[in-house]
């Protein structure tokens, strides 16, 4: 009897070529990104099929197959070999993640995604309303109350200085939307009302030590 050969897997089916990517910006663009979409994202980009891939690693057709179809899983240095064979890296970042919940537990007036980001940059907040003279700062509406909702404002309610003009606030306003990321807006108590809250706001003061 002939001796046994393994089966030769069936080719891949042709695919037209992908749009010119990185893989950069697979990763930033996917939560769910996988070992295989990486590994055939820099394949496709390179034109290569799997068995010039696999020859060019000096690794088996089958095992690129298994990789690409889920079947199995490949180390991270497999996979960074595979990926340096078509000409790409592979950088991987593990970064901090703020604990919100302790901030919450320490300040809990700002529930919301948009009012931990401002207890969070409430120092530089505080730092740059008083250096605009602006006293009894007070936030208003959603992020106050913890309803926010998606690119929620968030109206800021001060006492000013008289020799301070609108232009400043315009410019105080862009700046603190930039530390806290979102659309913030600082008027003259007087003028909270036109705003639609006729409230106390919720006072910003400097937020409590860590027991």
């Amino acid at each position: 009897m002939p001796p046994e050969t393994e089966p030769t897997p069936a080719p891949e089916p042709e695919t037209e070529p992908t749009p010119a990517t990185t893989l950069s910006s697979v990763s930033r663009t996917s939560s769910t990104t996988t070992a295989r979409d990486i590994l055939r994202l820099a394949r496709r980009q390179q034109r290569l099929t799997q068995a010039e891939l696999a020859e060019r690693a000096g690794v088996s057709q089958n095992v690129v197959a298994r990789y690409e179809s889920c079947r199995q899983q490949p180390t991270v240095a497999a996979l960074e070999r595979l990926v340096a064979v078509c000409g790409y890296t592979l950088e991987w970042t593990l970064r901090h993640a703020p604990d919100t919940a302790l901030e919450t537990a320490r300040d809990g007036r700002f529930s919301g995604p948009i009012g931990r980001r401002l207890i969070r940059e409430l120092d530089t907040v505080l730092a740059a309303l008083d250096a605009l003279g602006a006293t009894d700062a007070r936030v208003y509406g959603g992020v106050a109350d913890g309803s926010e909702g998606v690119g929620c404002p968030v109206l800021i309610g001060v006492n000013l200085p008289l020799d301070v003009d609108q232009m400043a606030l315009s410019v105080m306003s862009g700046h603190l939307g930039l530390a806290i990321d979102a659309h913030v807006t600082v008027v003259p108590h007087s003028r909270v009302a036109a705003y639609g809250y006729d409230d106390e706001g919720v006072l910003l003061t400097p937020m409590p030590e860590a027991s």
